[in-house]
């Protein structure tokens, strides 16, 4: 059947196309609709991301040969390797980087190789600095020329501070191979690739439906859902992955696995569920410096434990921003401990009085009108509750944070 027949001819292509930008679906709104008459800014921006999807994928191949070469195994996971496994062509998935994980120990070599392949890392550190990053931090990026965020070498899945214990090197170990340019490439095996595509989710509020339709499409391939149910609650996502799996039944109609059936989700799940597909028809992105993500990313964790563990690590595992805030010598490292917390005490001391200022002024609004000294502060925009306000800066809290695909 073609789709395009059912258009409306006065469609605001203007807000398809932004919308579908914003959601990753450039490939596959141009699948389903590209023939259409009126759509030719579509075709032109698919062609586009198809060429970008090509060089890429060349420039993964062109990595994996020098990585060989020095004897580094990497696993490469979404990007040209995912859209491969799960529609059969690296231009079918719209994603704008490479994302390539290797074992810890690996690290400093996969960084060497890939600066004399003219690479530049975006982050710079002392010795000191970057032993502590390894333990706190998941990820070097690396640019070319103008392309900056490129490359992403990651040597754990997710920030520390999100508490979610992947084991590396099991992970290779379930490794499989894909082929990308005649080129074999070894990428997450189907089950693990489902956690973490759920786990990355997550972490940006499912917000766009790109990573939904990745789950979905993985999802109907033939897994092992008794162990990957295993995995979820043994990693402490039980609650992400039935977040993920309803929401993808929500969008595409597809049912749940048997096992996730058989017993009822819990309240926060639901309201989770509800939330992600209120924020997907507008389009929002998470406002990653807010309460009301930090709220959300703690609710949708089952284990008091680990959360509590969240927002310990939140408070006092030292970012790059303590560490260019003051320079200390290396005796003294472990002070920034000290000035983290401080520096997270005082922004939520200012956030607190913030919020009592808009309340002391939502209580009296008339006070206010009329120049009143009861009236405190600055009311928080048009629509925005006071839970949105932002609370934490991502530059300092969340350096690791980004929303590639």
């Amino acid at each position: 059947m073609d789709v395009s027949q059912l258009l409306d001819p006065e469609l605001n292509w203007e807000r398809i196309l932004k919308s579908a930008e914003h959601h990753r679906l450039l490939p596959a709104l141009n699948t389903a609709i590209g023939g259409y008459a009126k759509a030719s800014d579509l075709r032109a921006r698919a062609r586009r991301q198809a060429w970008r999807a090509m060089l890429l994928t060349a420039e993964l191949a062109r990595i994996a040969a020098a990585f060989r070469t020095r004897e580094i195994q990497f696993l490469a996971y979404k990007g040209p390797a995912l859209s491969q496994l799960l529609y059969g062509n690296s231009a079918m998935r719209q994603f704008g980087d490479l994302d390539l994980l290797v074992r810890p120990r690996d690290v400093a070599r996969a960084k060497t190789v890939l600066l004399e392949l003219g690479y530049k890392s975006q982050l710079q550190f002392s010795p000191r600095e970057e032993r502590a990053y390894l333990r706190s931090g998941y990820e070097y990026v690396f640019s070319l020329g103008s392309e900056r965020n490129l490359i992403e070498l990651q040597w754990q899945i997710v920030p520390r501070f999100y508490f979610i214990p992947f084991d590396i090197e099991p992970l290779f170990l379930r490794s499989i191979e894909v082929q990308l340019d005649n080129a074999p490439i070894q990428t997450l095996g189907r089950e693990d690739l489902l956690l973490v595509l759920c786990a990355h989710a997550a972490k940006h509020e499912w917000s766009q439906v790109g990573m939904l339709r990745d789950i979905e499409t993985l999802a109907q391939s033939e897994l092992d859902w008794r162990w990957i149910l295993h995995e979820a609650r043994k990693l402490g996502i039980l609650r992400i992955l039935q977040i993920s799996l309803m929401a993808v039944g929500e969008l595409f109609r597809i049912p749940l696995p048997d096992l996730f059936r058989r017993d009822p989700p819990a309240a926060n799940v639901l309201k989770a569920v509800q939330r992600l597909t209120r924020n997907l028809e507008c389009d929002r992105e998470p406002a990653i410096e807010s309460f009301a993500y930090f709220y959300h990313q703690l609710q949708i964790r089952e284990r008091r434990r680990t959360r509590l563990c969240i927002v310990w690590r939140l408070a006092t595992t030292p970012s790059i921003a303590e560490w260019r805030s003051v320079r200390m010598p290396g005796q003294f490292f472990w002070f920034y401990r000290g000035i983290r917390i401080l520096r997270l005490g005082k922004r939520l001391w200012l956030a607190a009085w913030q919020r009592y200022r808009m309340f002391i002024r939502r209580s009296h609004p008339l006070a206010h009108a009329h120049g009143s000294s009861i009236a405190l502060g600055v009311p928080t925009p048009r629509g925005e509750s006071p839970a949105a306000a932002p609370l934490l800066s991502n530059t300092e809290i969340l350096p690791e944070y980004r929303s590639g695909q």
